[in-house]
Formats: structure tokens, C-alpha cells, sequence
């Protein structure tokens, strides 16, 4: 398969801190909570980089479970993440991200937990997001 380019748009709404982000026709509000001067009508770009990563996770280990002899009653990934504001606040010499991102995946099945494992490992080696967040460059576009 040829290598695909995925695109989202993302715009200010002219509303506060709120943004709205498209891709593929489906949009969403990223806005921040009210005590940072936003509505708190959505999730904040933090929390999104956190959501990708365990619907990334919970998404794979769905179209992979029957691969790995897996049945399944359920799937979930919980995600969290340690940043310091003061970085990009410039109040601190902190990094400007996540400091460390921790994940747990979350599945419910009657079957082997070996088959279970092996699939969790296969979810962990594949997900592009977590892959990306391992080091990728980003860079403005030209």
C-alpha cells in the first residue's frame, strides 16, 4: 500500500480560546476550561493528544482481536500525562510538553491470556500515534 496523507484543518472560531477542527467533513470543538479563559465546550488540544492515543490503541485491538484468537466483550485504553505549563508559559525551564505519557489498555475477554498479551503487544508495536509520539519530526509545511 501507497504510502496516505491525512489532513485536519483547525480554525478559531473567533470565540475565546475555542477552536474548531475538521477533518474529512467531521468537526469538533477544542476549546479550554473556564478557569483559563475558555467555555470548557470541548476537550483541550492536550486532552485530544491524549484521546488520539487511546483510540489508536482501543481501534487496533479491535481489527486485530480475531487475528490473535481474542474475543471480545470489551476494550478501553486510559491515558494521562505530566506536563509542567510553566515551560510554555516561559515561567520555568521545563520542557514545553508532555514530560511522560502513561497508558493502560483495558480489555475484557474470556479468552487465554497469552492470546490476550500477544495481542497488546501487537497494539503497542503498531499504533501510529504512540509511534509518532516515540519521535517524529514536525515541521511547518511549505
Amino acid at each position: 500500500m501507497a504510502k496516505t496523507t491525512f489532513n485536519a484543518t483547525a480554525a478559531w472560531t473567533g470565540k475565546g480560546p475555542q477552536i474548531k477542527v475538521t477533518a474529512r467533513g467531521h468537526s469538533l470543538i477544542v476549546d479550554q476550561p473556564e478557569d483559563a479563559g475558555g467555555k470548557d465546550s470541548g476537550p483541550t488540544p492536550l486532552e485530544l493528544q491524549l484521546g488520539a492515543l487511546g483510540s489508536c490503541l482501543s481501534t487496533l485491538g479491535f481489527a486485530f482481536a480475531g487475528e490473535f484468537g481474542v474475543e471480545l466483550n470489551g476494550i478501553g485504553v486510559d491515558v494521562e500525562g505530566d506536563l509542567d505549563p510553566d515551560g510554555y508559559m516561559g515561567t520555568a525551564e521545563v520542557p514545553y510538553g508532555f514530560q511522560e505519557i502513561r497508558f493502560k489498555i483495558r480489555i475484557d475477554s474470556p479468552s487465554a491470556k497469552d492470546k490476550i498479551d500477544a495481542l497488546v503487544e501487537h497494539m503497542k508495536k503498531i499504533c501510529p500515534i504512540r509511534n509518532t509520539l516515540q519521535g517524529v519530526p514536525v515541521k511547518p509545511a511549505e
